[in-house]
């Protein structure tokens, strides 16, 4: 969760509350960017709203330009919020059902509000990724065994995974650590559930020597099969 997105979407008002429920849950799975990658049922699921609601609400977030959503290979999508962007009654006009707000409030920030600029005490040395002095963000731990979890859920009819090894942590943490899209259960959902979709990687289909193919967790989170199957490679 980042706090500063969080922190922007908290005090918009404009919205019904089904569109505001929507608007903070995304918001709770961005990263310091804005990009989140919950799924359809996740979100439902922590805004007790029904399907078509929610597709409604993001429809309006995505109307209202507080939210962009972008296809990837035609299958799962991801976020990307900007707040600062939204403008209630310009663009987009305000719900229906939506309260109005308590008191009038100017443009953010005000045309003639003076702006402050925090210069830094020092420039960065040349090659230097932050200024001296500046903590490292911590990585979050990856919950291999809830990505395990998953694996087994949503794909029972490849073989179940009971032993996590020291060599299959050191996978899935590698994959984990990849990117920030990666450091969410809801993309690892959707990742297996695309896997389920590919009758290939299922061995409905016939493969090398007219032997069907079916993959198995291992297959999934080597480096160059986990790329091949997130860019779509087996649902041709």
């Amino acid at each position: 969760m980042s706090t500063v997105i969080m922190t922007a979407c908290w005090p918009l008002q404009g919205m019904s509350p089904a569109q505001k429920a929507v608007l903070i849950s995304l918001a709770d799975n961005a990263n310091d960017e804005g990009v989140c990658w919950p799924s359809l049922a996740r979100i439902t699921e922590r805004t007790c709203l029904s399907e078509r609601a929610v597709r409604n609400a993001l429809r309006w977030l995505e109307d209202s330009k507080l939210m962009t959503s972008h296809q990837r290979n035609g299958r799962s999508t991801y976020y990307t919020l900007t707040p600062a962007a939204y403008a209630p009654g310009t663009k987009c006009p305000p719900a229906a059902d939506a309260v109005p707000p308590r008191q009038e409030m100017p443009p953010t920030p005000a045309p003639d509000a003076p702006r402050t600029v925090i210069e830094p005490s020092s420039e960065p040395s040349k090659g230097a990724d932050a200024p001296a002095g500046t903590p490292k963000r911590r990585q979050s731990d990856c919950p291999v065994q809830d990505i395990v979890d998953l694996f087994n859920e949503v794909l029972p009819e490849l073989p179940t995974v009971v032993l996590i090894s020291k060599d299959r942590r050191a996978s899935v943490s590698a994959r984990w650590s990849e990117s920030e899209v990666h450091q969410d259960l809801g993309f690892w959902r959707e990742y297996f559930e695309s896997v389920r979709g590919s009758e290939f990687l299922m061995g409905k289909t016939k493969g090398r020597d007219d032997k069907p193919f079916r993959c198995n967790f291992d297959w999934l989170i080597a480096p160059r099969n986990f790329v091949k199957v997130v860019e779509g490679n087996y649902h041709a």
